[in-house]
């Protein structure tokens, strides 16, 4: 028994250091994410508003740590549980802020695009300190290095190849960039915001442990369609 175990744990070494060695490689195509809308909604005659950009990136932060005290009190109980009820308030939390950053600032196009693009870029900015983070774990075998496998493992994502996070990061920004417009233009429809994000990442995450296309295929659908409708309600 000792020795089937010991085999499983090698197994699922390798398996986490081949993922973090392929993930290195695409690190540069997460900062292409920003850049691309940016570059997108530059042509088409929206320039990037910087203040209103550092917002959003200030207003993510700000929903990011509000979720401390949350998951302090849920650390406790089962892990699939915990993360369960975590990503259940992303929603919540994500959504409140966002609506308060609008309504404290301002609700023109230009302006809540850019707040969008920032609240995103910060998101994919996170993304790539993790994946630095996981990669420089790879090859340990102390406590967090388990930890980080035993996250990957429960979401699923033990074998997905990196490119499905970079076309992860694109939609979902899509979606938060939608969400900002959406709201920015009608500011009540966050009280429908709030359940759609939390649905959309609690689908996301109980989808990724079966298909990563699935998954990338329902992100995509609600961030196409968010940020799709968003700019439609300005035109």
């Amino acid at each position: 028994m000792a020795s089937i175990n010991a085999d499983n744990s090698n197994e699922s070494q390798q398996q986490y250091e081949q993922v973090m060695n392929r993930a290195k490689y695409f690190l540069p195509l997460y900062l292409l994410v920003p850049v691309m809308f940016w570059l997108v909604f530059h042509y088409s005659g929206t320039a990037m508003e910087w203040k209103a950009f550092g917002l959003g990136a200030l207003g993510w932060v700000i929903a990011f740590f509000l979720r401390g005290p949350l998951s302090a009190i849920v650390m406790k109980m089962p892990k699939e549980k915990a993360t369960t009820i975590i990503v259940a308030s992303s929603g919540v939390f994500e959504e409140c802020v966002r609506i308060a950053v609008l309504l404290l600032t301002s609700l023109t196009f230009s302006w809540s695009l850019s707040i969008g693009q920032g609240w995103a870029a910060i998101e994919v900015l996170f993304v790539i300190i993790n994946l630095i983070v996981m990669i420089s774990l790879s090859t340990r075998t102390d406590e967090k290095s388990i930890q980080a496998k035993e996250m990957l493992q429960m979401q699923g994502n033990m074998n997905a190849h990196p490119v499905w996070g970079v076309i992860e990061r694109i939609f979902a920004s899509a979606f938060h960039i939608g969400c900002t417009l959406l709201v920015s233009k009608y500011p009540w429809l966050v009280v429908l915001l709030i359940p759609l994000h939390s649905f959309v990442n609690l689908s996301a995450i109980k989808l990724s442990k079966q298909s990563m296309v699935q998954t990338e295929l329902l992100i995509a659908v609600f961030g196409i369609i968010t940020l799709a409708v968003g700019i439609l309600v300005f035109q």
